[in-house]
């Protein structure tokens, strides 16, 4: 069994070699001369061997020749260690695995990184976006920390922090009849239309607009979706937030009535325990879809 020896020791120690007196070190540990004398007295005991030379004091012995630099390794390790173990307890340093829906990768998120790698720079944040499904499930079995995703249903195992909800409308290019249409939409007309469905559809579930889930035509990839309605290959229901802003060809048309929304929401375990890392991009996560509120707000009734 190794002994009992303390971290306090071996610095008094380093700090009397380091000296050759005493006395010097003792002021420069703040302590008297009797105590550093009374401390190396015990690190021996400890050790089984003298560490300075009983005739010449203040100068090492064989054995604290070679503990030496041993010693100097131990206490760097120790600093090292407990300012590591201090960095992540504050929320400076670790590691933290986010996902997020591919909508909010268009938006919010590069608000989001930056603030925090501003205030935490030595912090690795490893992104990932995935559709709601996948995100809940990697949450549940610890392959990300946090998630800002959609909400299908409440998950017992999951904390929900509401974040926004933006509106579903209809999608197609700009020429599209329907989108041309007034308030009131002729939901009957709707399987006349070419639909399209896509990872976002089963929002219209159990609402007028429950003819996109019987579309024949499936497209989960969001870069896919866009050139095919581009194309004029037909018509979809999108969130707002999934709309893609940056097409030319597109044009976004509200679903008034009923009025249908995505709900997106912070994901966490409850059986996972959060570093304080973690919980300080929780805080600026929730903050910025605080403030952005008004830019994920509703838009006009159509975009063009």
């Amino acid at each position: 069994m190794l002994p009992d020896i303390k971290i306090a020791q071996i610095n008094t120690f380093l700090t009397v070699a380091q000296c050759k007196n005493f006395r010097q070190a003792a002021r420069l540990l703040h302590r008297s001369q009797p105590a550093v004398s009374l401390a190396i007295k015990q690190l021996e005991q400890l050790l089984g061997s003298p560490l300075f030379d009983p005739q010449r004091h203040g100068e090492l012995s064989a054995f604290g020749t070679v503990f030496l630099p041993e010693a100097k390794t131990l206490y760097k390790h120790y600093q090292a260690t407990l300012q590591s173990g201090l960095s992540m307890a504050q929320g400076q340093t670790g590691t933290i695995k986010l996902g997020v829906l591919p909508s909010v990768a268009k938006t919010v998120l590069t608000q989001i990184i930056r603030y925090f790698l501003d205030k935490h720079p030595q912090v690795h944040l490893q992104v990932q976006d995935d559709n709601g499904d996948n995100l809940r499930d990697k949450v549940l079995d610890g392959r990300i920390d946090l998630a800002i995703s959609s909400i299908w249903q409440t998950e017992p195992d999951l904390i929900h922090t509401p974040l926004c909800a933006d509106r579903v409308g209809l999608v197609a290019r700009k020429a599209h009849p329907w989108m041309q249409l007034g308030n009131d939409i002729d939901w009957p007309a709707l399987q006349e239309q070419k639909l399209i469905r896509n990872g976002t559809t089963p929002l219209v579930e159990n609402t007028p607009a429950h003819g996109f889930l019987l579309a024949p035509m499936q497209v989960t990839n969001m870069t896919s979706l866009v050139a095919m309605l581009e194309a004029g290959a037909g018509i979809t229901t999108l969130p707002w937030m999934a709309f893609p802003k940056d097409s030319t060809e597109l044009a976004f048309r509200l679903i008034e009535e009923p009025q249908i929304k995505r709900h997106i929401a912070l994901l966490q375990s409850r059986h996972h325990q959060q570093m304080p890392a973690t919980a300080a991009l929780e805080k600026i996560i929730t903050e910025t879809f605080a403030h952005r509120g008004k830019y994920l707000s509703v838009p006009k009734q159509v975009i063009s």
